[in-house]
């Protein structure tokens, strides 16, 4: 199936396949349209459509897309626009939008692309926090407070998956995708102020995947002294653009990128799809 869909996409199936991110009969073409679920780690369901495109016809991707959410038997699944600022899917992929609204999909949620390019000053660490790395923690430690940072998240992801699933599942998601992620073993670390755990920060292989503070420690700034840190962990690892996202309604979250000397370079809309 993979030899359906051209390259670049065909090579990045294969890879995908061998990391077990996705299989064959995940992966779906019908004319021009094609599509492809993916999932973020192996033995993982299916959580985004990758790969899609929806050639000339809205109404035979649409048809395409409710074929394959059938065939693969998913319950739920997302999908992403990403458009440069100022760029509506309604309007500048006006045949992705009306094929994924017409399979039942719903944009629920737009979120800030942000970016850190090399050549802009690191954000100083302003050394309250020590840091462990996660993987020398036993798991119930990291997902306990992976569930304290969920709670009273204004994250929109973390809010519908506490609402349908609840916190200890949503935490061991979080958790599996985290520890599953490309990086070195020690970046991704728990910020300590004595022994009491303040908050965490993830970062893979070209971006900050995550980053979170307890609700007791929030309200003193130390989003800003993980961020630094997970920053300055990936810049002083060589990457010369990291890489960061958002909800346009997380005005905290969003600052602290900003401060730390992220950029606005996009805007990704963000579309669910459940079963009824």
């Amino acid at each position: 199936m993979f030899d359906e869909f051209p390259e670049p996409a065909r090579s990045q199936l294969a890879a995908a396949f061998d990391e077990g991110r996705t299989r064959p009969e995940w992966s779906f073409a019908e004319g021009r349209a094609r599509l492809a679920f993916w999932a973020p780690f192996a033995g993982a369901d299916p959580v985004i459509v990758w790969q899609f495109e929806p050639g000339p016809d809205p109404a035979a991707a649409a048809a395409l897309l409710r074929h394959g959410l059938r065939a693969a038997g998913l319950d739920k699944i997302m999908y992403d626009i990403s458009l440069a600022p100022g760029l509506t899917p309604v309007v500048d992929r006006a045949v992705e939008h009306e094929a994924l609204t017409a399979a039942g999909f719903v944009m629920e949620v737009e979120r800030l692309t942000l970016e850190w390019a090399a050549g802009t000053d690191l954000p100083e660490e302003p050394g309250r926090l020590t840091y462990r790395p996660a993987c020398e923690m036993r798991p119930d430690e990291v997902l306990a407070l992976l569930m304290r940072i969920s709670e009273g998240s204004l994250d929109h992801d973390t809010q519908i998956e506490l609402a349908t699933v609840g916190a200890a599942q949503e935490a061991r998601w979080m958790y599996e995708d985290l520890v599953n992620r490309k990086a070195k073993p020690d970046w991704f670390v728990v910020g300590h102020l004595g022994d009491s755990p303040v908050g965490l920060v993830a970062p893979d292989d070209r971006s900050i995947a995550y980053i979170g503070v307890v609700p007791e420690h929030r309200g003193h700034g130390y989003v800003h002294d993980l961020l630094a840190h997970g920053t300055r962990t990936l810049a002083e690892a060589g990457l010369q653009r990291i890489t960061a996202g958002t909800d346009v309604g997380n005005t905290p979250t969003a600052n602290a990128f900003l401060r730390a000397g992220y950029s606005e370079v996009g805007r990704l809309f963000r579309y669910y799809w459940r079963a009824s």
